[in-house]
């Protein structure tokens, strides 16, 4: 035990910081993996294999389970229990005010200026040769083959994955690093971690396009890192996280259906 927690302790609290960071993000991923395999796996038991009943039960478990649940895991075993005030203070969760309300409608049309300012930036450089193109997330690939997906995934980006990503990314990694480093840094940190979990759901042929989306993964999780600092609440990052998402998912059944 001793030579445990000497090895522990010589270990910088930065690179703890870090590491425990990255070892929640992706646990994150690997927990909301495998309750989406057990729901689909199941629901496939039982004869439903429409895509859309597939579809809500592997998001509500990758959200609920991977994000949300590993994030709040976390938080009770910080505190070898459920700390309501920790936690409400931690993740900076209260009530909602005008303000807030506020900062959601001016910060969602900025993520979406953020999106179009990356993507020109892209289209001007082309630093990959890509022509500024990249990889489709595999969700919206989905859904143009079936665009009814498009139409459940509306409530579930705003409900589930907006606050169950949120939750974990900002309110649980940002804020940890924010204890280890400057907020600046503990900003650009959480964003590289939540790009770098993202890659799975970009993978494709070509490498620079992969590049390009994480590029925009990256570019919006630093803009949500920003707004959470700024407005000091993970409501507004959260809420604009899956107000994007599920416009996103509207315009791609606008165009599709």
């Amino acid at each position: 035990m001793s030579t445990r927690r000497s090895v522990a302790t010589s270990i910088p609290p930065r690179v703890r910081a870090l590491g425990l960071c990255l070892v929640l993000a992706v646990g994150g991923w690997l927990t909301g993996f495998a309750a989406t395999l057990g729901v689909e796996i199941h629901l496939l038991a039982q004869g439903y294999d429409a895509a859309s009943i597939t579809q809500i039960g592997a998001s509500v478990a990758f959200n609920v389970v991977g994000a949300g649940g590993l994030a709040l895991t976390y938080l009770i075993v910080r505190r070898n229990g459920f700390d309501r005030a920790f936690v409400c203070e931690f993740l900076r969760v209260r009530r909602p005010t005008i303000r807030d309300l506020a900062w959601v409608v001016v910060g969602l049309v900025g993520a979406f200026v953020v999106l179009a300012g990356y993507q020109t930036l892209v289209e001007l450089v082309d630093p990959f040769g890509t022509g500024g193109e990249g990889e489709t997330h595999s969700s919206i690939e989905e859904g143009r083959q079936y665009p009814a997906l498009f139409l459940v995934g509306i409530p579930i980006a705003i409900f589930l994955t907006g606050p169950g990503e949120e939750l974990l990314y900002r309110g649980v990694i940002q804020s940890r690093l924010d204890e280890s480093f400057p907020t600046t840094v503990a900003i650009l940190l959480a964003a590289v971690v939540f790009t770098v979990v993202h890659l799975p759901v970009y993978m494709g042929d070509e490498f620079g396009a992969v590049l390009v989306s994480l590029g925009t993964v990256g570019s919006l999780g630093l803009y949500l890192g920003v707004l959470y600092e700024l407005s000091d609440t993970l409501v507004v990052p959260a809420v604009i996280h899956g107000l994007f998402n599920a416009t996103v998912y509207l315009t791609n059944f606008l165009t599709y259906a």
